[in-house]
């Protein structure tokens, strides 16, 4: 399962011949906006910002926020603007403001820890201030992915993953045992 071995294809990230289906995130709530923070775990959601660490969650905060701000759905991939920090949500959250998402209906965390390095190779380009990530510019960004028969190879990626895992996790509870 050899990444040479493939065949590649060239695909705009988004826009109308679009990979994916990149929109604005339905919060984009101000730090200073959030209401209702709590530290009872059990009803809180993550909030996501442009943070590049702790894949962009800065903190959880209450679950019931001002009713303007709606959550955004798990199994998507959020792209920070000014930072171009790329991550994958597996749950409902909430964003601060400059938090694109990234939709596709054949995304799952497997194959999102293939596509994200990808990405991230491609907001190199990009930088705080005038040249960040905008939306216009993520539409006319292109990326490179494995195809099969013409078509994305969703297979491919999702098991290259798990063949990664599947290692690395023999590797460690080996050296563990």
């Amino acid at each position: 399962m050899l990444l040479s071995d493939k065949e590649w294809g060239e695909y705009f990230i988004g826009g109308e011949e679009g990979f994916f289906d990149i929109s604005s995130s339905s919060s984009g709530i101000d730090k200073n906006k959030l209401s209702n923070i709590s530290d009872d775990d059990s009803n809180t959601l993550p909030y996501v910002t442009r943070t590049d660490i702790d894949n962009g969650i800065n903190r959880f905060i209450h679950k019931k926020q001002n009713d303007k701000y709606k959550l955004d759905e798990g199994n998507v991939i959020t792209i920070g603007l000014d930072t171009q920090t790329v991550f994958f949500q597996p749950h409902q959250f909430y964003t601060g403001q400059n938090v694109q998402i990234l939709r596709h209906e054949r995304l799952n965390k497997h194959n999102a820890l293939f596509l994200i390095p990808l990405l991230k190779v491609q907001m190199e380009k990009f930088n705080w201030g005038g040249n960040g990530a905008t939306l216009g510019r993520l539409f006319r960004t292109r990326i490179m992915l494995p195809v099969h028969n013409g078509e994305v190879d969703w297979v491919f990626m999702e098991n290259y993953i798990k063949n990664i895992k599947e290692k690395k996790s023999k590797k460690y509870f080996k050296q563990q045992v």
